[in-house]
């Protein structure tokens, strides 16, 4: 049998369970349509993105209970990287030596139920906490860069004060989760006309308004000098979203690509030069700013001085 009846009989199945549980108790069956939306799958990683790990100091670091798993490259200013849903860390392994060459170090780690770190479930609360955990654990960042919903979560994290950011670049930005969970809910039989109730009690559940989880509404307050790129054949997330990010994100920048879709942008030379030249030449004077006690405390630092050549 065909991946595609194998998919096609199990969204047959979630259907008729969600309908179901829907008549005995719609607001059990919003959660079962919630759990849905925050199950990641996760994939095969490629022999580039392994060799990528290998090279990197592995960390560990805990959020809300589940242990994360990271790495990091070289020395000096750190640059965040934060992957998309169902993605990993080492999917931005083209920007590792444009980095390191510009005088930063690269740091990355894979987000809950994703890639090498513990959990089953990622909803936008998990994200948000555990960049804000991971903030905590590197020290202060000199920039970051978000592809696809690790934008959104940023933006959560900085809105709710767990980390101070001066830069940072967006690779193909969802403006707000709408249209994803408004998919999920059509598949499941739920009528477009109680879409917006669904919203909202999904916000509820989680402590969130639905509002404050949309990027585009978050936007306008942040300060964080930002450049987004999008790709116009973008069919995941639409360049139009990236653009309405870039225009209510005071001062931000806006860069469209053609022909990168939603994944080869993170290996496109041209997305990367823009990317380091946005986040600035590193000073040669740069120290690694020793902090706390993860990977750049001073001690994790004597142990491990193979990062000065990584």
């Amino acid at each position: 049998m065909t991946p595609r009846p194998r998919m096609s009989l199990l969204m047959r199945g979630l259907r008729l369970g969600f309908q179901t549980t829907r008549l005995l108790s719609p607001d059990l069956a919003l959660r079962m349509a919630e759990r849905l939306f925050c199950l990641p799958r996760r994939h095969r990683t490629p022999e580039a993105e392994l060799a990528a790990g290998r090279n990197g100091q592995p960390f560990a670091f805990r959020s809300q209970g589940f242990l994360l798993q990271g790495r990091i490259w070289g020395e000096g200013p750190p640059v965040a990287l934060l992957h998309g849903w169902e993605g990993r860390g080492t999917q931005f392994h083209a920007f590792l030596e444009p980095l390191l060459a510009a005088g930063y170090s690269a740091v990355a780690f894979d987000e809950p139920a994703h890639g090498a770190s513990q959990g089953r479930f990622a909803g936008p609360l998990e994200w948000s906490q555990a960049i804000g955990a991971f903030a905590r654990e590197v020290g202060p960042l000199h920039g970051v860069v978000a592809h696809s919903l690790g934008a959104p979560a940023l933006a959560i994290a900085l809105d709710q004060g767990l980390l101070e950011l001066p830069r940072a670049v967006f690779l193909a930005p969802p403006a707000e989760p709408d249209i994803f969970y408004s998919g999920l809910l059509s598949m499941l039989g739920l009528p477009e006309r109680d879409h917006a109730q669904a919203f909202e009690a999904f916000g509820a559940r989680i402590g969130i308004p639905w509002d404050r989880i949309r990027l585009r509404s978050l936007a306008p307050r942040r300060s964080t000098a930002l450049l987004v790129i999008h790709d116009r054949q973008d069919r995941d997330v639409p360049w139009e979203s990236g653009a309405t990010v870039a225009s209510v994100w005071p001062g931000a920048r806006l860069l469209l690509t053609e022909g990168l879709g939603h994944r080869r942008i993170l290996r496109d030379p041209q997305v990367i030069e823009q990317t380091v030249a946005f986040l600035g030449q590193a000073p040669t004077s740069a120290a690694l700013p020793f902090h706390g006690e993860g990977p750049r405390s001073l001690e994790w630092h004597l142990f491990h001085r193979e990062l000065r050549t990584a």
